[in-house]
């Protein structure tokens, strides 16, 4: 191996957190392009018996969670271990379910994608191509314990701003 110019920073997981309907699948993905990593999103690794709960108004519970969390762990942690950085789109909504989600890695940025009730619902209203009902609105916002060590974005903003500030803040933390 040769100097300095063959040093590569470690793998990043950037994970993009909220509620449902905060965009943060959007806001990934997006991120993710910017960045030219890897998108995941936390949805794509439920098991159907989860989906189905949801889709019928049922939130989850601990239970329901656990292996799609230890789950959404390995993925990333192997992903990270190959030297690949990715940006996950996931609910994690409480401060147990992060500790699981970033057990094992050596870094990894919290961003917290943030708004009101009042416009989550709005947007819950116009989406018709995702299998989370607004009825769990409440339920995901009774059990939200809001990250104190994430860059929040306020999902207010357009999404072309939102990226933007959220990229420029990255930075900003990746240099102290």
């Amino acid at each position: 191996m040769g100097g300095l110019g063959n040093v590569r920073e470690p793998a990043t997981v950037y994970f993009v957190m909220g509620i449902c309907g905060s965009g943060k699948s959007t806001i990934a993905a997006r991120l993710a392009d910017e960045l030219g990593i890897e998108f995941l999103d936390a949805d794509d690794f439920h098991p159907p018996a989860n989906v189905e709960k949801m889709r019928s108004g049922q939130a989850l519970d601990d239970a329901d969670r656990a292996p799609w969390l230890a789950r959404l762990n390995e993925a990333l942690t192997a992903r990270a271990g190959a030297g690949e950085s990715v940006a996950l789109a996931c609910s994690a909504l409480k401060r147990r379910y992060r500790d699981v989600l970033q057990r094992d890695l050596r870094r990894y940025r919290w961003i917290y994608l943030k708004g009101d009730r009042d416009l989550i619902l709005d947007r819950m209203s116009q989406r018709s191509d995702h299998f989370m009902p607004s009825e769990l609105v409440d339920s995901q916002l009774a059990a939200l314990e809001e990250p104190d060590d994430a860059v929040v974005g306020d999902i207010r903003l357009s999404k072309r701003e939102l990226v933007e500030k959220l990229l420029s803040e990255l930075e900003t933390k990746n240099r102290l």
